[in-house]
């Protein structure tokens, strides 16, 4: 199977890109609550033995140990990452969110992972949620 990424994805990581580069050495995206995340990247992932899957790697400051606040905003992501996922024509997408810790020259950051699989009635479902 050939993954195709959507001209729509290709824009939005240059968009995000240039407009990262401004102000920021990273690029941004602001969530419909304000809040700017930044994204380290957006790559299509190719398993032999499954469907593919485009991946966002993103970073918090919400510790990861927060289990509902980061939720809460993982959510938000997927409001937005979900379009990118289905322009490229996949029924899997991931949001991989790190947050950094520690200051000075020297910082370790904890991470999590969210899978959402869109199910056969086409609706969008999280993995980690309970069965639905």
């Amino acid at each position: 199977m050939r993954l195709r990424i959507g001209n729509g994805l290709i824009l939005l990581f240059v968009g995000l890109w240039c407009s990262g580069c401004s102000r920021h050495a990273a690029p941004y995206i602001t969530l419909p609550s304000g809040k700017q995340i930044k994204i380290a990247s957006i790559v299509p992932m190719h398993f032999p033995n499954g469907e593919d899957a485009l991946i966002l790697n993103c970073e918090t400051d919400i510790s990861i140990d927060d289990a509902v606040d980061l939720r809460k905003e993982v959510d938000e992501i997927w409001g937005i990452f979900r379009k990118n996922v289905e322009s490229a024509n996949l029924s899997n997408g991931m949001i991989r969110i790190t947050h950094p810790e520690g200051s000075g020259s020297v910082t370790h950051s904890k991470g999590y992972g969210f899978v959402f699989v869109k199910r056969a009635d086409g609706l969008w479902h999280c993995l980690q949620d309970k069965k639905q």
